[in-house]
């Protein structure tokens, strides 16, 4: 399976001098838990990703002050991703080879098509073992309504006693 049909394709932005306040804001208003931080020159231009554990990690936990720490100074630089032909297996391969939990999806172009994460890739996996639960459920009752079928086919007529006497 490929990348394309599970990954999110409206990703938050936050722009690089957004008060690290400001970046949870958006996180929670838009239920996400990563944002792209965009060059405050040319917001186009994703320099880095903020997630809400850098936010907790390394502004709550060391006692930053959450409006003087902005998005660009929290985010990480580098950006992971794949290009969104990548299969599911490769992208669970990168996510581990980079200690990440999520990737960003590019086009062939290089331009960003979309952000895939670890719930996502779990949600797709959940599903077709939902589908392979059902079709094995699905031979079980064909294969017992065969072979009721069969059994009723080869077994001898019911009898019945109409009386009986002692």
């Amino acid at each position: 399976m490929s990348l394309a049909p599970l990954c999110r394709r409206e990703i938050v932005c936050v722009a690089g001098q957004a008060s690290a306040r400001k970046a949870a804001e958006v996180m929670r208003q838009h239920h996400v838990g990563a944002l792209a931080v965009t060059d405050p020159q040319d917001p186009a231009h994703v320099m880095g990703v903020l997630t809400d554990r850098d936010l907790v990690v390394d502004a709550l936990a060391l006692g930053k002050s959450v409006d003087e720490c902005t998005a660009a100074s929290l985010c990480h630089p580098q950006l992971v991703g794949m290009p969104i032909t990548a299969t599911l297996q490769e992208a669970i391969a990168h996510m581990l080879q980079h200690g990440v939990r999520r990737l960003f999806v590019a086009n062939a172009d290089g331009s960003l098509s979309g952000l895939i994460s670890l719930d996502d890739i779990i949600e797709a996996i959940a599903q077709e073992l939902g589908d392979l639960s059902r079709m094995l459920r699905v031979n079980l009752e064909r294969e017992d309504a065969r072979t009721q079928v069969r059994n009723t086919a080869t077994m001898p007529p019911a009898l019945y006693l109409v009386r009986h006497e002692p």
